[in-house]
């Protein structure tokens, strides 16, 4: 049943007593470019229309760091190891009302796709400027550091 709480309609319990309010707050997810001494990595999920790729993300689990969850995605979605992990930035994405917490990871192994997956293309960093697939922010703001760290 709706209802103004907090100066805002949300979803409540018809019942006053029982107290429950669905507060729609976003979810935390992380997005990692995942770097290889070939290039960034880029990923075509199953359920996504044919030829758009992205970076890797992934929610967090319960008492998991985001840092902690970056590394997990990478390990389970590529089948790669992280062996350094950089945050690059908190951006919302209100279309599927999610915060994305970004990271960057150079990554090490064979890559070994997981079930989501079927297809993955390798793309250099210069490549990358002005993409406009999903997942521009973080790879801009990636792009953005090095320019600074150069």
């Amino acid at each position: 049943m709706p209802g103004v709480i907090d100066q805002k309609e949300r979803l409540r319990c018809p019942n006053i007593s029982c107290g429950f309010i669905f507060w729609n707050n976003p979810v935390p997810v992380v997005a990692i470019v995942v770097e290889t001494r070939q290039g960034v990595i880029l990923a075509h999920n199953k359920l996504a229309p044919k030829g758009v790729f992205s970076i890797m993300t992934g929610f967090l689990e319960a008492d998991e760091s985001p840092e902690s969850a970056a590394r997990r995605e990478t390990l389970e979605e590529l089948g790669l190891i992280g062996r350094a992990t950089t945050f690059l930035g908190v951006y919302s994405f209100k279309r599927a009302n999610q915060i994305i917490l970004a990271y960057h990871i150079i990554a090490d192994g064979e890559i070994q796709l997981n079930e989501e997956l079927d297809e993955f293309i390798i793309v250099g960093k210069e490549k990358l400027a002005g993409w406009n697939e999903t997942g521009k922010f973080e790879i801009e703001e990636w792009l953005n550091k090095l320019k600074v760290l150069a």
